[in-house]
């Protein structure tokens, strides 16, 4: 760290928050080594060796996707499934269970966008009153909260800057499945 300037290597050393420049300072002139180590530094200063977590209950609204990762386990084919997606009396019932067992969250997990390779999640989406799955999971999220006071986190796949804006109205935090 003998590179850094010299406030910004104090900032460091105290556990300081750093500004955009000085991040930009240190990863122009450390090593990921050197990086990873200041991040454990960092968390060790502000944290110690407190380990967090929060109770999730997981909400599988849809299993299927339009994906092939042939790594997947979770994403399955119209025929291995018995609907395409859960009603929305089932993922306030999970979420129930949840809350009742002490989660805090809800985590919806699904594939990415179905409707756009399946006949049957357009279809099942029209039902439910949808045109796309991350409608249908806005509404999901906004229910769960609503009624069990869970904090929804949502891993729908990919999203346009659009799409993730209005999912952030009913939503913590959000991720990729």
């Amino acid at each position: 760290m003998s590179n850094l300037p010299l406030d910004v290597q104090t900032k460091v050393e105290c556990g300081e928050r750093l500004d955009r420049d000085a991040l930009d300072l240190l990863t122009d002139r450390l090593s990921l080594v050197e990086l990873a180590a200041l991040a454990c530094q960092s968390r060790d200063y502000g944290h110690g060796d407190i380990i967090t977590y929060s109770r999730k209950v997981f909400i599988p609204l849809t299993e299927l996707c339009r994906d092939v990762c042939h790594y997947c386990t979770f994403a399955k084919t119209p025929r291995r499934i018995d609907r395409p997606y859960m009603t929305l009396e089932q993922v306030v019932d999970v979420a129930k269970q949840g809350a009742k067992a002490g989660c805090q969250e809800a985590l919806f997990t699904l594939g990415d966008k179905p409707e756009l390779r399946y006949r049957t999640a357009r279809e099942s989406l029209k039902t439910l009153g949808h045109d796309s799955t991350l409608s249908y999971l806005a509404q999901a999220a906004k229910v769960v909260f609503e009624e069990t006071g869970l904090l929804p986190h949502l891993n729908p796949g990919v999203m346009t800057l659009a799409e993730l804006s209005e999912l952030r109205k009913v939503s913590v935090s959000q991720g990729i499945m």
